[in-house]
């Protein structure tokens, strides 16, 4: 729209509301985009739609903690932050995939440890640990900084 040969200025167009899904081209493969915000009600309920009935609990209790603690200790956890969440199932194994936004800047990356219970920089690890078959880690780089972080766990499908 022209207005005196002045072009208007375009309106910013709506962010995309959080929780949003992604569309994955594998029946079995599920994943969520979460905001900053604290609050896992949604996270819960998306969880026992897409995780067998019988995993539910366990999946839940993994994708909680994992997504806490991005929260807790990235830039997840900031004002325009998110965490990504993907859940893969098959007939035995289930494997969840959470992806923060990085480490906050200027602070000491606390790479994923177990360290002592409740004492540890990321203690939800802890009960990861108990539930999961199997959890790692690996960060994105980005030229010479450390992008995303990505924690992969698998729990039992029974």
């Amino acid at each position: 729209m022209q207005t005196n040969g002045i072009k208007a200025p375009t309106p910013e167009p709506d962010p995309v509301p959080y929780p949003h899904r992604i569309g994955f081209d594998q029946p079995n493969k599920h994943g969520i985009i979460l905001g900053h915000e604290r609050d896992t009600t949604h996270l819960t309920n998306w969880v026992r739609a897409v995780a067998p009935r019988r995993a539910a609990k366990p999946v839940a209790l993994v994708t909680e903690a994992l997504v806490a603690n991005a929260h807790r200790h990235t830039r997840s956890g900031d004002p325009g932050g998110t965490v990504r969440v993907v859940v893969d199932t098959n007939p035995f194994l289930i494997g969840i995939a959470v992806t923060d936004n990085g480490p906050r800047q200027g602070t000491v990356i606390p790479y994923p440890r177990l360290g002592e219970p409740r004492q540890a920089p990321l203690s939800g690890l802890h009960l990861v640990d108990r539930i999961a078959l199997y959890w790692e880690w690996d960060w994105e780089w980005k030229a010479t900084a450390m992008g995303p972080l990505t924690i992969r766990a698998v729990v039992e499908n029974p």
